[in-house]
């Protein structure tokens, strides 16, 4: 439909100037005088003479006009139309991409939770490539999601890929600062790491946050006797007793203090 539109538009603004150039050479065709053909032609001669200079002048005009005016304005409209069709696909493109993005705020959102219930699945089955897979979905579509990225952390502990475990959980610490279970887990890492200190100090912090949970307590007395601090571990083991005295790991670590207390 808009070509229709545009190739009139070209047709009747080509009449016009060629109408438009006529009239300029009017007065050369007036000096074309129809009596100076001998008597001896016929007046239909004539008039056919004069016929055919103004469809020769016509001619010459109206392929100047095509040349100087409709070939450039033709060039012209195309440019025209060229970018406005660029700008066309660019607003689809724009459309199209927060499209995608409200369908990921909405409609995903069922999707990161059927993705987060497969990794669940895939962890306890020890399925760990398969795993990490899911999770990075899930990130793709939600960067801040902090379980996915817990959960992710806890895959790489399980692949023995430390370094990438401490990366995860130290940019998941960075959107939370005050989560014990990512501090544990940071402590954790550094255990694996062998930066005992580091873990102990992490561990203390997650104790700090939530007192009374006794798998804390349990990785902070852990550390602290493998870094030889028998005061400190007997602080957190007191702390262990007085949370959880029905623990089973207490008579343990009774007797690893008791041997590092001896070493020294």
């Amino acid at each position: 439909m808009i070509w229709t539109i545009m190739f009139s538009i070209l047709f009747i603004g080509g009449v016009i100037v060629i109408a438009w150039l006529l009239l300029q050479k009017w007065t050369e065709l007036r000096v074309l005088d129809p009596e100076s053909v001998p008597e001896s032609e016929s007046k239909k001669k004539k008039q056919e003479l004069l016929r055919k200079r103004i469809e020769r002048t016509g001619h010459k005009y109206a392929n100047k006009a095509q040349k100087d005016v409709l070939r450039p304005l033709g060039s012209g409209l195309q440019n025209i139309f060229r970018k406005f069709a660029g700008k066309l696909t660019a607003a689809e493109r724009k459309y199209q991409q927060e499209k995608h993005k409200q369908a990921a705020q909405d409609g995903d959102l069922r999707v990161i939770d059927q993705l987060i219930d497969e990794a669940h699945k895939l962890m306890d089955e020890e399925v760990w490539d398969l795993a990490e897979k899911k999770l990075i979905q899930v990130i793709g579509l939600d960067a801040r999601n902090s379980e996915a990225y817990e959960l992710l952390g806890r895959v790489y502990l399980a692949m023995k890929d430390f370094e990438s475990a401490k990366q995860t959980f130290v940019f998941l610490n960075k959107l939370n600062k005050k989560d014990a279970s990512v501090i544990a887990s940071l402590g954790e890492v550094n255990m694996k790491l062998g930066s005992v200190q580091e873990a102990v100090e992490h561990f203390e912090k997650a104790v700090e946050i939530s007192p009374k949970n006794p798998k804390y307590l349990d990785l902070w007395i852990d550390s602290v006797i493998e870094s030889g601090d028998v005061h400190s571990a007997m602080t957190a083991l007191d702390r262990l007793i007085e949370v959880n005295p029905e623990n089973k790991k207490i008579s343990e670590f009774e007797s690893r203090i008791e041997i590092l207390r001896n070493k020294k």
